[in-house]
């Protein structure tokens, strides 16, 4: 989908928002001097700059990648923004489904969408309680707004950013967290790996393993397949979904997809990493079980290494920190365990059908 088609969609989305999701009296919710609407499509560039400014806002809160993942998911998207004297200062994508047309679903989480949740300004103070304060007033306003909607569940998956959520646990919501990985760049990276990550760069070299940059998403589509195959499992996202997103993000430039080649030229690993104004993320993996020993995976990421200390990133964000075997793998290159935290609002019915549901899945 090309930039018009893309705003025509964006565009179109927020038609159907008034019309379709109810979203409170005349569409605005404050506590004393705040405002919480959605967002209009003549502000996405403001919302845009929200989050390439702030500490919470990643490339998962673009508007770009929101609309994207909604049109692809079938969902409908709605930015709630929460302003004051007029300016924008947080707010909190959120992708609305009306699930076997019972539940009112709202979350942030989705397949391939790691981070959503509030996105707030940075508060430009010394003191800690005037920056708390600040952060408090726009979730509790936006959360207040949230619960006025009657939802019947809510899912947010906040980034790593967002450090304290005692605005949402104070007042009901419960919390859930996860783990990521971050690695700084700068300096000879490799030499603060560990022996067996270097030994297993080491070892592809010896093999002629190399990488390159190259977008081939049939060949990244059966590269998935196959790596969940040897877990047991299918990929959690549709083919359609993940070439959808792929080919946005080359068709954007906010990221690449490497791949490691044998000698002879087979696929041996493939990895996608995007990235935003703060940071680079490693998005997805995939690898050839033939190619396993080779040590093409190691291989593949230290190229990725030097790639984001050219573009004069300070860090990578390595994912892989809530599945076992992934961390095992990742934990190699001696990274930073970082916690981010997600939180979750339910009806009783919510609890009553998805118990109904887990029974007759059994």
């Amino acid at each position: 989908m090309g930039g018009l088609s893309l705003f025509c969609c964006k565009l179109e989305a927020t038609k159907n928002l008034t019309a379709s999701t109810s979203l409170g009296e005349a569409g605005v919710l404050g506590m004393v001097g705040l405002e919480v609407r959605a967002i209009g499509s003549d502000e996405l560039q403001i919302w845009d700059t929200l989050v390439a400014s702030s500490a919470q806002g990643t490339i998962f809160h673009t508007s770009d990648w929101s609309f994207r993942t909604a049109s692809s998911l079938n969902q409908t998207l709605i930015i709630l923004g929460c302003y004051e004297g007029g300016e924008l200062i947080g707010g909190c994508p959120l992708l609305l489904s009306n699930q076997y047309g019972l539940l009112k679903i709202a979350s942030s989480a989705a397949a391939l969408t790691p981070y959503g949740g509030m996105v707030i300004t940075d508060r430009e103070s010394t003191k800690r309680r005037e920056r708390e304060l600040h952060y408090n007033k726009v979730i509790a306003a936006i959360c207040e707004y949230i619960l006025r909607q009657r939802f019947d569940y809510v899912n947010l998956v906040n980034s790593p950013g967002l450090e304290d959520i005692r605005a949402f646990t104070q007042n009901g919501w419960v919390s859930k967290v996860y783990y990521t990985y971050t690695l700084p760049i700068g300096g000879d990276v490799l030499d603060r790996i560990s022996k067996n990550a270097r030994r297993s760069i080491r070892k592809a070299q010896k093999l002629g393993v190399y990488a390159t940059q190259h977008f081939d998403t049939e060949m990244y589509w059966d590269l998935t397949v196959d790596t969940f195959g040897r877990q047991n499992s299918r990929p959690p996202f549709s083919k359609e979904h993940l070439v959808m997103m792929l080919n946005m993000i080359r068709d954007m430039g906010i990221g690449e997809m490497w791949i490691a080649r044998t000698s002879s030229g087979e696929v041996a690993a493939a990895e996608v990493v995007l990235r935003d104004s703060q940071t680079v993320h490693r998005w997805s993996a995939a690898s050839s079980e033939e190619h396993l020993n080779t040590g093409a995976t190691s291989l593949l990421l230290s190229e990725i290494f030097t790639d984001v200390l050219d573009r004069n990133y300070t860090s990578i964000n390595l994912m892989a920190g809530n599945i076992a075997h992934l961390s095992a793998f990742v934990t190699s290159f001696n990274p930073s365990l970082v916690p981010y935290y997600g939180v979750e609002l339910h009806k009783q019915k919510y609890m009553f059908l998805k118990g109904l549901k887990t029974i007759f899945t059994r």
